[in-house]
């Protein structure tokens, strides 16, 4: 048994040895086989302590150059005339076409269409008619106002096209108190007045890359009282250029031209021209305005100013005001009888160049008032004045008064909440303080407040409130120097107007409600109380 162990142990060792004595001439060689796994190394993260920039306190210097709207506005403020009925202006139609139809006392039937073609974008017509008519209790108290207007609107290649023609035909009489014209007929003291318009221009509706804006605007009108006719015509060309930096410069250059001819007397002509170059330097800080306007006033040079300053405070919240500016008005026959409808033919004419340095401030009040605050000085040199001729004096005539000074205070006051309530009031005072003609200014109203108020308590219904009142003028009564003074009024007119249906609504309109029949001029009282209604359609058609 022993020997078989020792033969194992024997044979093992040998085996054992043959294993270890390998061959050393062989290069050694290691093989290691194995899945390969990339892993990252974590990466060393950079904590960062945020820190905020420090505020900047500039002010940026903001310049915004707003091209021209593509919006047509063709509303025009209507002048007040002796007997003339306001339109009803109350409620704003959303549609493009109206017609509007009333009747109330006094034999008063109104009219009012006005008629949109186009698609309010490139081309645009508006088309506008009217007639309004009054008859009071005293003889050949009454009075008749027709208009007709066709406006046009039409976008070129930027450049907008405008234009428009017009007729208006009046008729007053000489009602006034005046014993002389008690038996003459009616024609013989008819005041027919007839107005032809013809209005072209264009402007281009973007600043172009020059910078520059222009709006050349030709106006022809031919006003005649059947037997003298009048013939205005006006040509102006203004051009701007935004010259960078705050800096604007404007030239206006214009002529205005009138041939008149009496009745049985030679026609004559009064010509004025003027050419206004100014700078305009704005920031946010300051605005001013600097320029002069000299004007030949029928051959005559006379050199205007043509300054306005505005600084507004820290807050923002007002802006200090100062000016001083002058330009030549025209007296035509057609303003003097826009003015005074019972008045001579002049036999000459003449125009009053005006002057004003004034200072003030404007500004709001939290976010929906609004107001204006501005004291000045006046100058009118060769102003007209209306005086009662003798025979007959129910008829009026001009007088030349040399110079004309006064302080004059202006205020005005706005509050708008949205589109459902505004209201404003404007107030102006003149204080006269040297003439050197006539002993008092005729017939110029010295205090004159007049207020508006609109107000839609609910979608369906507008209110509307208007309010003139003046301090009577002074008037002279005869030639003897005898003067007088007409008293105060107070006239308060109000309007409804109610949606009835989609495109329907019913309107009312109560003017003069304190039924104060007050005289604007002496020995024309005006009408009583007066009540209007009547239905207004609106409607959205292509025609």
């Amino acid at each position: 048994m022993n020997r078989k162990i020792n033969i194992l142990v024997f044979a093992f060792c040998c085996l054992s040895f043959n294993v270890f004595a390998q061959d050393t001439t062989k290069k050694q060689k290691v093989e290691i086989t194995s899945a390969f796994k990339p892993v990252l190394k974590n990466a060393v993260k950079i904590n960062f302590n945020a820190t905020p920039p420090a505020p900047d306190d500039a002010k940026p210097n903001l310049s915004y150059n707003i091209p021209i709207q593509n919006i047509f506005f063709t509303l025009q403020p209507v002048a007040l005339k002796p007997l003339a009925l306001q339109i009803d202006s109350a409620g704003q139609a959303h549609n493009s076409n109206y017609i509007k139809i009333g009747y109330g006392n006094f034999n008063t039937p109104l009219a009012d269409a006005g008629f949109t073609i186009g698609d309010g974008k490139k081309t645009n017509v508006n088309i506008f008619a009217s007639h309004l008519s009054q008859k009071g209790d005293l003889r050949l108290q009454k009075f008749s106002n027709t208009n007709l207007g066709l406006h046009v609107n039409h976008l070129i290649n930027k450049v907008e096209l405008y234009g428009k023609a017009g007729y208006q035909q009046q008729s007053y009489f000489l009602y006034g108190t005046d014993t002389s014209t008690i038996n003459k007929p009616e024609d013989s003291l008819k005041r027919p007045y007839q107005t032809y318009s013809i209005r072209a221009g264009l402007r281009n509706a973007f600043v172009n890359t020059f910078g520059l804006t222009y709006n050349p605007d030709l106006n022809i009108q031919v006003f005649n009282d059947r037997r003298a006719s009048e013939t205005n015509a006006a040509l102006e060309l203004p051009v701007e250029i935004r010259a960078g930096g705050g800096f604007l410069a404007s030239l206006r250059a214009n002529a205005d031209l009138t041939r008149f001819k009496p009745t049985g007397k030679e026609q004559y002509t009064n010509n004025v021209y003027f050419i206004n170059p100014s700078v305009t330097f704005k920031n946010p800080k300051l605005r001013l305005r600097a320029g002069i306007r000299p004007t030949w006033d029928n051959g005559t040079l006379y050199v205007l100013p043509d300054v306005l300053f505005d600084f507004p405070t820290k807050d923002g919240k007002a802006v200090v005001i100062a000016g001083w500016v002058g330009h030549v008005r025209k007296n035509t026959y057609q303003y003097l009888a826009s003015q005074n409808p019972w008045i001579n033919q002049p036999l000459s004419q003449f125009n009053t160049r005006i002057t004003e340095v004034f200072g003030g401030v404007k500004g709001s009040l939290a976010s929906s008032f609004n107001y204006r605050l501005q004291v000045g000085f006046i100058e009118m040199i060769d102003a007209p004045l209306f005086v009662n001729n003798q025979k007959p004096v129910s008829v009026f005539s001009i007088r030349k008064e040399g110079k004309l000074q006064a302080v004059h205070l202006q205020a005005e006051l706005g509050y708008v909440l949205t589109d459902q309530f505004n209201a404003s009031a404007k107030l102006d005072v003149y204080n006269f303080t040297g003439q050197e003609t006539e002993a008092d200014a005729w017939y110029f109203i010295p205090t004159q407040l007049t207020a508006a108020l609109r107000w839609q308590p609910i979608k369906k219904l507008m209110v509307k409130t208007d309010l003139f009142a003046w301090q009577g003028p002074a008037f002279l009564k005869d030639n003897a120097g005898n003067t007088g003074k007409l008293p105060s009024v107070f006239d308060l007119n109000a309007g409804l107007e109610f949606r009835a249906a989609k495109n329907i609504s019913v309107w009312t309109q109560f003017n003069n409600i304190f039924n104060n029949t007050y005289q604007r001029w002496q020995n024309y009282p005006q009408l009583g109380f007066q009540f209007l209604g009547g239905i207004k359609l609106t409607f959205d058609q292509n025609l």
